[in-house]
C-alpha cells in the first residue's frame, strides 16, 4: 500500500463521528424505565394462555395390516390375517399403558390391554391386564412380526398360539453388572388358543397358571452377544367333567386329582452385528426347546388317560445382508401331546424384503412330514404383505 493511501485512510477514520454510546455528552440510561418495561413484558407472558397442540393429550396411534396368499398341496387361498390397531401413552408419571385391538375374519377382539408401572422401588416393574406372558422368545411376538409367515407348530402345540394371558406379572432387574431379569406371573390361563381352562368365570387359586422366568444377556465382543432364558409355567389343578352323552354314564365324573401341568422351556439367542453394517447387516440365531408334562383326557369322552411328556422346539438362522433383504431357515420338531412317538418335522425357508420401514414383503416355502408310515409330505408356499400406519411398535423386533 502506498504512503499517500495510508495517510488518506487514517484521516478518514479520524473524521468519523464517535458512536452515541461512547459520546461523552450521551445521556445516561434510565435503569428504572428499563426495569419497568421488562416487568410489564413478564406479566403479559404469565397471563397469556399456554400454546399446545390439539393432539397433545392423544395417545400414539398406529395400525398393522397383514395379508397373505397361501398354497398348500395345490389348494390355495388369499387370507386377510389381521388389521391390528395399537394405542400407547403414559397415564401419569408412574404408569404407562398400551392396547392392541385386532380385527380379522374371526371377528374383533382385544389382543392386549396392559398397564405397566414405571416408578416402583428396588428395580421392580409390575404389569397387568390382558398381556403376552413372558414365556420363551417367539411365543410373545405378534404374528406379523415373526421371521416366518406361519407360527411354528411347536408353539401352537405347546402354548396354544401366542402367550396371551389375563393376569399380573412382576419383574425384578438384579442390581448386578451382569444383566439378570426375573419375572413372576399369575394368570387365568396362558395361550390365546389354549382350551384347557376357561378364561371367564372365577376359579380356585390352584386352577390359576403360575409362571417363573430368568433371563440374562451377555456381550461376547463389541459385535456379538447372547441371550439366555429359562422358564416354567405351572397349573396345579384342572377340572374336567366326563361327557355322559358319549360315555352313556348315569353320573358324570369330575376329575381333579393328578391333573397338574408343567410347561418348561429354554431359549437361546445369538446375535452378530458387524460394526460397519449398522442395523442392516448381521446374523441372528434363535433356538427354543419346550417340555410339556400333563395328564391327558379323551377328546370325545373327556375321561382321563395317561400322563404324557412331550417335547417340541424350533431353531432358526436369519441373515441380514443390507437395508432391505434378509433371509434364513427354520427347523421345527413337535411331538404329539397324546402320542409322543408321533413326530412332525417342518423345515421352512424364508426371504424378507423391507420395502421401507412401513412396508414388508415375505416369501416362505415349508415342507412338513409326520413320521407315520404312508404319510404324505405337506408342501406350503406363502406370500405375506404387511403395511404399517403411524406408530406401531411392539418393542425390539430382533429381541
Amino acid at each position: 500500500m502506498s504512503r499517500s493511501l495510508s495517510y488518506l485512510l487514517a484521516a478518514s477514520l479520524i473524521a468519523l463521528p464517535a458512536p452515541p454510546a461512547l459520546a461523552q455528552d450521551a445521556p445516561a440510561a434510565d435503569t428504572s424505565s428499563l426495569l419497568k418495561d421488562l416487568q410489564q413484558r413478564v406479566l403479559k407472558l404469565e397471563g397469556a394462555p399456554a400454546k399446545s397442540s390439539l393432539n397433545a393429550f392423544n395417545p400414539a396411534i398406529g395400525m398393522a395390516l397383514d395379508a397373505a396368499f397361501r398354497d398348500s398341496n395345490d389348494k390355495a387361498a388369499f387370507q386377510f390375517r389381521a388389521a391390528e390397531l395399537g394405542l400407547s401413552a403414559p397415564v401419569d408419571p408412574y404408569l404407562k399403558a398400551w392396547v392392541f385391538i385386532t380385527g380379522s375374519n374371526g371377528g374383533v377382539g382385544v389382543e392386549e390391554a396392559v398397564l405397566e408401572t414405571t416408578a416402583l422401588p428396588h428395580n421392580l416393574t409390575a404389569r397387568g391386564g390382558r398381556l403376552f406372558a413372558s414365556f420363551g422368545r417367539l411365543a410373545h411376538v405378534h404374528d406379523h412380526e415373526l421371521p416366518v409367515v406361519e407360527r411354528p407348530l411347536s408353539l401352537d402345540s405347546s402354548i396354544g398360539g401366542e402367550t396371551q394371558a389375563d393376569g399380573l406379572e412382576v419383574s425384578w432387574l438384579a442390581p448386578t453388572d451382569l444383566y439378570l431379569d426375573a419375572t413372576f406371573g399369575v394368570y387365568n390361563k396362558m395361550g390365546a388358543e389354549n382350551d384347557r381352562q376357561d378364561n371367564l368365570g372365577a376359579r380356585t387359586l390352584d386352577e390359576f397358571t403360575y409362571l417363573g422366568r430368568l433371563n440374562t444377556y451377555l456381550d461376547l465382543t463389541d459385535t456379538q452377544n447372547v441371550e439366555l432364558g429359562v422358564d416354567a409355567a405351572w397349573t396345579p389343578k384342572r377340572s374336567v367333567t366326563e361327557d355322559i352323552a358319549v360315555t352313556g354314564s348315569a353320573n358324570a365324573l369330575t376329575t381333579r386329582r393328578n391333573t397338574w401341568r408343567t410347561l418348561s422351556g429354554l431359549d437361546f439367542t445369538y446375535r452378530h452385528q458387524p460394526s460397519g453394517g449398522g442395523l442392516y447387516k448381521g446374523l441372528v440365531w434363535g433356538t427354543e426347546v419346550m417340555q410339556n408334562t400333563e395328564r391327558r383326557f379323551g377328546p370325545a369322552s373327556r375321561l382321563p388317560t395317561d400322563r404324557v411328556r412331550a417335547y417340541s422346539g424350533y431353531s432358526y438362522v436369519e441373515l441380514k445382508t443390507n437395508r432391505g433383504w434378509r433371509g434364513g431357515l427354520m427347523a421345527d420338531l413337535t411331538e404329539d401331546q397324546d402320542d409322543p412317538h408321533r413326530l412332525t418335522k417342518t423345515l421352512t425357508a424364508f426371504l424378507t424384503y423391507d420395502v421401507t420401514e412401513f412396508q414388508r414383503l415375505r416369501l416362505t416355502y415349508a415342507e412338513g412330514l409326520v413320521n407315520v408310515p404312508g404319510a404324505v409330505k405337506n408342501h406350503t408356499v406363502a406370500f405375506q404383505w404387511t403395511g404399517l400406519i403411524g406408530k406401531h411398535v411392539h418393542g425390539f423386533r430382533d429381541r
